[in-house]
């Protein structure tokens, strides 16, 4: 525990369980996709149609997904590696759990680092590329309206969405760099088109993903995994 994490949950910890209507609604507001993933999606194909420098939006938003990959690996292997209390489960913090909340559900899983950062801070550095009027408002939705609600609620601490956040940007700030940019994205836009009825069957599976967390596909593999060992 650091004095950065102590002071920030202390200071959340003061609107907890006060308010059952606010507690729920951040309980909403933390588990419905359709708040999260659903909102930057949106974002992703509203600017993915802007007539407006089209070539350097869709390459920018290109390799933001892409780069979003590698990056949740790297948060899944520290994940496996480290082991962190999640906050509503450390002692040392004397929480107060919000309304419905049950803190034995978050026993096993490590807090370090927060997926949700890493994969909507990457998504938001990618629309901050593609625009940044956009940007700046994917990054204040991503930090005020799905990181914001998971620490209230004891779920994270700020250093964790903190490395998340920063394993989301790197890779996408490399991705977008122009020498690597136009190579890593060159062949979908070939792919869009030469075939784009393909192309964009395959696109709304990847951003769907995307606003799901890449739960759908984590649950198949998991499925798969598991039959194999058995």
């Amino acid at each position: 525990m650091n004095n950065f994490d102590l002071s920030v949950l202390s200071f959340l910890s003061r609107f907890a369980h006060r308010s059952f209507t606010f507690d729920q609604t951040v309980v909403v507001l933390s588990n419905a996709n359709l708040l999260k993933g659903g909102v930057i999606v949106g974002m992703i194909w509203w600017i993915w149609f802007d007539r407006v420098d089209v070539q350097r939006k869709r390459e920018a938003l290109l390799a933001a997904l892409m780069a979003c990959v590698p990056a949740l690996i790297i948060a899944k292997i520290l994940t496996k590696v480290t082991f962190r209390t999640r906050p509503l489960n450390e002692s040392r913090l004397l929480s107060v759990l919000r309304y419905g909340i049950d803190n034995a559900n978050w026993q096993q899983l490590s807090s370090f680092p927060s997926d949700h950062a890493v994969l909507f801070f990457a998504m938001a550095t990618g629309i901050f590329f593609a625009s940044r009027r956009a940007g700046w408002f994917a990054l204040f939705y991503a930090s005020v309206f799905i990181c914001l609600p998971r620490m209230y609620l004891g779920e994270h601490y700020p250093t964790d969405v903190l490395a998340g956040a920063a394993i989301g940007m790197l890779p996408v700030w490399l991705g977008n760099l122009p020498r690597i940019r136009k190579p890593l994205t060159g062949w979908a836009l070939r792919w869009m088109n030469s075939n784009p009825s393909q192309f964009y069957c395959f696109a709304f599976i990847v951003t769907y993903q995307v606003a799901e967390l890449f739960d759908p596909a984590l649950s198949i593999l998991k499925f798969i995994v598991s039959r194999r060992i058995g």
